[in-house]
């Protein structure tokens, strides 16, 4: 491409310029002239050529119909909105199990392996490691100065106070 001299491109432009305004003085005057254009929303549309006036009538307050409120009241014009939304319900705690039907009694320590004696009701028991007491209660741990039993039906932990090591 090449470079234009600053004197070719202010001669150029005053032709261009020219040539424009030789058009426009030239340029028929019976040209059909473009619709206005409104701008409404946003779309444009064409402006719609005015349209005759309608007929107006008469209107009076008695041709209107109102809906009739029940006698002694009025209509709440400004009722109360919220957007408050209360929480859900908090969740059930989960049941707790039966305090322990035992009575500590004593204890026997042998070595490594400790026996419990505990009494329920007018029933006296020997608890060892493991053992299953009527199917209810699980001991899980007896390491002194707590004994960790499990109460089957909820699976939950329960510890007895039972002392430390004699």
């Amino acid at each position: 491409m090449s470079m234009l001299t600053p004197r070719q491109r202010f001669l150029l432009l005053a032709a261009a310029l020219l040539l424009t305004l030789g058009l426009v003085v030239m340029a028929p005057d019976d040209e059909p002239q473009a619709p206005a254009v409104e701008a409404s929303g946003e779309r444009l549309r064409p402006a719609r050529a005015a349209a005759p006036a309608p007929e107006l009538r008469a209107l009076s307050l008695a041709s209107l119909s109102r809906a009739a409120a029940p006698a002694g009241t009025a209509a709440n014009l400004f009722p109360v909105q919220s957007w408050y939304v209360p929480p859900p319900p908090p969740k059930p705690a989960p049941p707790a199990p039966p305090p322990l039907p035992f009575t500590y009694l004593g204890k026997l320590i042998d070595g490594e392996q400790v026996t419990v004696f505990v009494s329920n009701g007018n029933r006296n028991l020997v608890l060892k490691n493991h053992d299953v007491i009527d199917g209810t209660y699980q001991v899980d741990a007896i390491t002194p100065p707590v004994m960790r039993l499990t109460y089957l039906p909820l699976q939950m932990q329960q510890t007895m106070n039972i002392g430390g090591a004699n």
